[in-house]
């Protein structure tokens, strides 16, 4: 038997049709590898391990064998201008991740949210019918820091979801270094990067900025789960 000082803890937690794997190895009670593989293709018809913002808003949809996450509807941005309408991973915050999905657009536009600290303080990738130079707000990496939205990638990139079909996104992030990378289809180059290092650890999410859309066959790992926020500044609510 191993000395409780190094002794190693192994959780598996099921919710729904997500699997979610969590290995901690611990030394003198000190976490020194954290991992997580969360996967949901939305199977079970259950939303148990979503955070939701208005559960009425969410549905399981299908289409023959596939099952997806459909937003019924869109809700206004808060203010400072920011969105609001996605569903959060419920109970896991991550610094440094994977996280890839199929998505589809209803309207004109889809997002995925990431490093979510709190409705004041997040990045989110925007995927739009519209390139960056025709819609300054559309399609790039943004950051939402106690102020608008502010665009940090992308401007000049082509648009993610070019039509109304299923594209995979996927979006990579190392909090070492501060990239944050974001894939289409299977291309070799990212559609959109950038360096920062504003916000370090939090919840990932799916949702649309005021539009509706749908999501499938979504995908989590890091080995960076269960991160503290720390040295993180977080600037109070302005309008400017």
């Amino acid at each position: 038997m191993y000395p409780a000082h190094k002794s190693v803890l192994l959780v598996l937690l099921f919710l729904s049709a997500a699997s979610l794997g969590v290995f901690m190895t611990s030394l003198d009670a000190r976490p020194v590898l954290r991992s997580i593989t969360f996967h949901d293709d939305f199977s079970s018809g259950k939303l148990d391990a979503w955070q939701l913002p208005y559960s009425e808003d969410w549905v399981i949809g299908s289409e023959g064998l596939l099952h997806f996450l459909h937003m019924l509807r869109n809700r206004e941005p808060l203010v400072p201008r920011r969105p609001m309408q996605f569903a959060l991973l419920k109970g896991v915050s991550v610094g440094s991740f994977t996280l890839q999905a199929r998505v589809r657009r209803a309207g004109g536009s889809m997002l995925m949210v990431f490093n979510y600290v709190d409705t004041l303080h997040f990045y989110y990738t925007h995927l739009s019918v519209d390139p960056g130079a025709k819609q300054p707000v559309h399609n790039g990496i943004f950051l939402v820091d106690g102020a608008p939205r502010r665009r940090i990638a992308g401007t000049e990139a082509a648009p993610v979801l070019p039509d109304q079909n299923w594209h995979k996104v996927r979006v990579e992030r190392q909090v070492s270094s501060g990239s944050i990378e974001v894939f289409v289809d299977d291309e070799p180059q990212p559609r959109f990067s950038v360096t920062d290092h504003t916000f370090t650890c939090g919840q990932v999410g799916l949702g649309s900025f005021d539009e509706t859309g749908d999501f499938a066959d979504v995908h989590l790992t890091s080995s960076d789960a269960d991160c503290p926020a720390q040295g993180v500044v977080l600037r109070p609510a302005s309008t400017q």
